[in-house]
């Protein structure tokens, strides 16, 4: 029995041996993704490489109150809202989805790092278009070695502390915003102590206002944006120049750009379309000379130690030629154009409005371009009451001015029998009257805001936020604008011009990750 059972141990562990070598090899161990904490929280090693990544995003739902998305005002004729009329949006909602991948890798130049923002929204469709739907990148660069190319949510001329104590953007009361993100190529240069350098390259183009020609015809009174625009291509980009400090006692940016108001041809055209061979024009309509402008801006933040995280916000700006640097025109267009209510001084109520263009000029009497002044200022303050609730206050100004001779164009074509757009019989169904010889488009915007929300657990944030606008143009008292037409769902009939009132308001549910 003994030599039985050695023997048939024998045979199985050789069978068992021959089966063994019929098998595959065994896998190697799995490579995990391993955690990368030279960045921060979030990033992991991308497998097989020494690249770390991070994936995230928020997901945002707002809700606006005689606004749009985000809070924006309406300060021109594109819907009810500045019309008082009845198809107005008392609430308008936004749904907007953001994807953000940041990637970087230690070379011996410094850190090689990628990154980008993809948006996508869904918004409440206004009067009769339908849903609002848009994919967007909101910012795509590259850095190495402090260098940046590509797109970048802000231009490194703007406030970087604005959305530090408001969500809501058009009008920024001084302060330039352009959310819609540019085209950069720049150099930072790092001081050391908190103290940083950028030299910055910027295509302006998409968010540049146009240049009015006076010879050309002008739309209804703040119709939206007008019909004309003589803007022409790009031909060297706008240069910036800014400063930051960042230590423990606040942060100071100043910044310089330069940038230049270049028109195609002495004649014009439809907006979105080419100049040439329209009305006449062609290479040999002659232009007027180019036109320099520029902007400086100045910020100051300063940290206070009453309460949690609580800081004083302080800045203002200055452009000329560049009215983009003040007035943000992201939304805002080249027109602002508030009716009051139908129930106001006179039977169809009262209305202000100007247009907001880089330079003016008249190629029928040769006069040049004549470069538009904005300037402004805000100050905000925000204060931690914990942990959770946080609430600001902002306020501020901004004002356009026009030089007398830029005046003299836009009021003639508003003044009772003049050529384009008189009154009486001469006057054109597509422009209207002033009936005072007081003209004056300047325009002055002040504004103040108020913005609490409460963050019950981390990376999720709900508030509220209201914002107040008051709106003036500089002519005389007692003017009336006789509209000609019905556009916009206003009546034919006479607007006494007075200062309008703009209220808004937003509730956010926003959720990081």
């Amino acid at each position: 029995m003994k030599r039985l059972l050695l023997g048939s141990a024998a045979g199985l562990a050789a069978a068992t041996a021959v089966q063994a070598a019929d098998l595959p090899v065994k896998a190697k161990p799995v490579e995990y993704v391993k955690i990368c904490s030279l960045y921060g929280s979030g990033f992991y090693y991308i497998p097989g490489t020494d690249t770390c990544i991070r994936i995230g995003g928020q997901i945002r739902a707002e809700v606006s109150f005689f606004g749009r998305g985000q809070g924006d005002q309406t300060w021109f004729v594109g819907d009810g809202l500045a019309t008082g009329t009845r198809d107005r949006d008392v609430f308008f909602t936004r749904n907007r989805v953001y994807t953000n991948v940041d990637t970087r890798t230690q070379t011996a130049f410094g850190t090689l790092r990628t990154y980008s923002v993809v948006r996508a929204e869904l918004a409440t469709p206004t009067g009769l278009s339908g849903a609002s739907g848009a994919i967007n990148i909101d910012a795509g660069f590259i850095q190495w070695g402090g260098f940046t190319i590509g797109r970048t949510d802000i231009s490194y001329f703007d406030n970087p502390w604005d959305r530090a104590f408001k969500w809501g953007q058009i009008g920024s009361y001084g302060w330039p915003d352009s959310s819609s993100g540019r085209f950069v190529a720049a150099y930072t240069h790092q001081f050391g102590n908190g103290v940083s350098g950028t030299l910055s390259l910027e295509d302006n183009k998409h968010q540049k206002r146009g240049n009015y020609n006076g010879a050309n015809s002008l739309s209804l009174l703040g119709i939206n944006t007008p019909t004309v625009d003589t803007r022409g291509g790009n031909t060297w980009p706008e240069i910036v120049a800014a400063l930051r400090v960042d230590q423990a006692w606040g942060g100071l940016h100043l910044a310089a750009n330069v940038m230049n108001n270049h028109v195609a041809y002495n004649c014009g055209g439809t907006s979105g379309t080419t100049t040439v061979a329209i009305g006449g024009c062609s290479e040999l309509s002659g232009a007027p000379s180019d036109k320099v402008g520029y902007g400086v801006q100045a910020t100051i933040k300063i940290n206070t130690p009453t309460g949690v995280n609580d800081a004083l916000y302080i800045g203002g700006t200055y452009s000329k030629g560049a009215t983009s640097d003040t007035f943000r025109n992201n939304g805002a267009g080249s027109a602002f154009g508030i009716y009051g209510d139908p129930d106001g001084p006179l039977l169809y109520g009262s209305m202000t409005g100007t247009y907001v263009w880089d330079t003016v000029y008249n190629s029928a009497t040769g006069t040049g371009q004549q470069l538009t002044t904005a300037y402004g200022g805000t100050i905000g303050f925000e204060h931690g009451w914990n942990a959770e609730w946080r609430t600001s206050v902002f306020g501020g100004a901004q004002v356009l001015d026009y030089n007398d001779t830029a005046n003299a164009i836009l009021c003639g074509k508003f003044g009772v029998g003049a050529a384009a757009g008189g009154g009486g019989a001469a006057a054109s169904a597509a422009t209207g009257t002033l009936t005072t010889t007081g003209c004056n488009f300047d325009y002055r915007v002040v504004g103040a805001g108020t913005r609490t929300y409460w963050t019950p657990v981390r990376d999720l944030t709900i508030g509220v936020e209201f914002q107040w606008t008051n709106h003036h143009v500089s002519h005389a008292d007692g003017t009336v604008y006789n509209q000609p037409t019905i556009v916009g769902f206003k009546p034919n009939a006479a607007y006494e011009v007075r200062d309008q009132n703009v209220f808004s308001g937003l509730f956010s549910v926003r959720r990081f990750f």
